[in-house]
């Protein structure tokens, strides 16, 4: 078995997707720090409170950060076409699209909100580009050892009830009062779309379908982008005069990222694609192995 360079036939606008993205939330997010007037111009309204400039101001510093590693990705995987690089892109991408998705849906209407607008519309057909862009046929050519399946799988199922339960149990006085949190736009994402993905991973990880080989490989640096800028947003939170969520929170926090990182270390260093003639003695392997 060989590391996975799997051709995928809708790369070059994947590619261009991303550097646009890329682009477009980099220049975002150095507004923000430039520009005081752009938060505060909303928070001045009453609708953008200024508890939320903490997790903001974050998600600023890792969406630059995000911008960089996205470009040195892009022309990593131009010069070795390597698969495990395109999925990472794709990752970065589910990032953006969960934490510009914030944006528009809460409605943060700043200066440069279509910008946020177009980000996020981007990112998600640059998510459903990757993905379908490969070939069933090469998708079950590739070759992922038993344990990386069944950690991923109950790692996202634990975070799937952490917050299903954490969010539920935060939603329920809104409900009971029939009033509506200034955070709702995270329980749409996370309760409408992300907590049923993982669910939905891990059972084809369990259940060995190669397609959750790809879903796993986009979600771990999603979940490494996003937890590291809530957790910087916690850090951060006394500068702004605001209380965080406690010490336990942010081992929380902390705990996410370092196991997110491991397991998408270990997927990139055990993903594999079978060679046509060890097909068959590397599916004879897996099969043993379950």
């Amino acid at each position: 078995m060989s590391k996975p360079v799997i051709a995928n036939k809708n790369e070059k606008a994947v590619m261009i997707i991303a550097l646009v993205v890329a682009v477009l939330s980099a220049f975002s997010a150095i507004l923000g720090f430039v520009d005081e007037g752009l938060y505060g111009a909303v928070i001045e309204t009453g609708v953008f409170v200024p508890d939320f400039m903490p997790g903001t101001v974050s998600q600023d510093i890792v969406a630059i950060a995000s911008a960089v590693l996205m470009f040195a990705l892009v022309i990593f995987y131009l010069k070795r076409k390597d698969m495990r690089v395109f999925i990472a892109i794709i990752g970065i991408l589910t990032f953006y699209a969960y934490g510009y998705g914030l944006y528009v849906i809460s409605a943060l209407y700043t200066q440069i909100y279509f910008v946020y607008m177009i980000i996020f519309t981007l990112a998600l057909f640059g998510i459903v580009l990757g993905k379908s862009g490969y070939a069933n046929k090469d998708i079950e050519n590739l070759y992922l050892p038993k344990w990386v399946r069944i950690y991923g799988a109950a790692f996202l199922l634990l975070i799937v009830f952490i917050f299903v339960v954490n969010w539920v149990g935060m939603m329920m006085p809104y409900i009971q009062s029939n009033t509506r949190p200034d955070f709702y736009a995270v329980f749409i994402l996370d309760l409408c779309i992300i907590m049923p993905l993982f669910a939905v991973i891990s059972y084809m990880l369990i259940k060995n379908n190669k397609l959750a080989y790809i879903l796993l490989g986009m979600v771990l640096p999603k979940n490494i982008a996003l937890i590291l800028s809530v957790l910087i947003g916690e850090i951060t939170a006394p500068i702004y005069g605001l209380e965080n969520d406690g010490l336990f929170m942010v081992i929380s926090y902390s705990a996410v990222v370092i196991v997110s990182s491991l397991l998408f270390v270990f997927y990139c260093l055990k993903i594999k694609q079978c060679n046509p003639v060890e097909e068959g003695g590397s599916n004879h392997r897996q099969q043993s192995e379950e």
